[in-house]
């Protein structure tokens, strides 16, 4: 099952408890002149972390220019309150660079591949 398409990427399968995907808050917290603390919901937003075990050279080309990019791209993404795949506009909040892992009839593959993808757009 896909889980991730990152501007047209079709993603591998994450197994293993490496993929999730579930709805943040965006609060920021104030402090009155009384001294009471309050905090103030601005939004939520979606937010995927994903690792990945092996990708090979292609798919990797083509998910490293997007997720390098430092501008938003469009995900297509399983929600882990729905069945139903859903679409956003996202951007890299962090990443782990992948690693050369080995190669498999002269094609290379990689291996470490990590990040974290926060919806650009807060919603109710």
């Amino acid at each position: 099952m896909v889980q991730l398409i990152i501007d047209g990427n079709y993603m591998p399968e994450i197994d293993k408890n490496r993929y999730i995907c579930a709805p943040k808050l965006l609060t920021e917290q104030l402090q009155m002149i009384s001294g009471r603390i309050v905090q103030e919901v601005r939004g939520t937003v979606q937010t995927i972390s994903a690792q990945y075990n092996y990708i090979d050279t292609t798919l990797l080309r083509g998910v490293m220019a997007v997720l390098r990019s430092g501008k938003p791209f469009p995900v297509t993404y399983l929600p882990d309150d729905s069945d139903t795949m859903k679409v956003g506009e996202f951007i890299v909040e962090s990443m782990t660079n992948p690693t050369f892992s080995f190669s498999a009839g002269g094609v290379p593959y990689w291996a470490g591949l990590a990040f974290t993808l926060r919806e650009v757009s807060p919603h109710d």
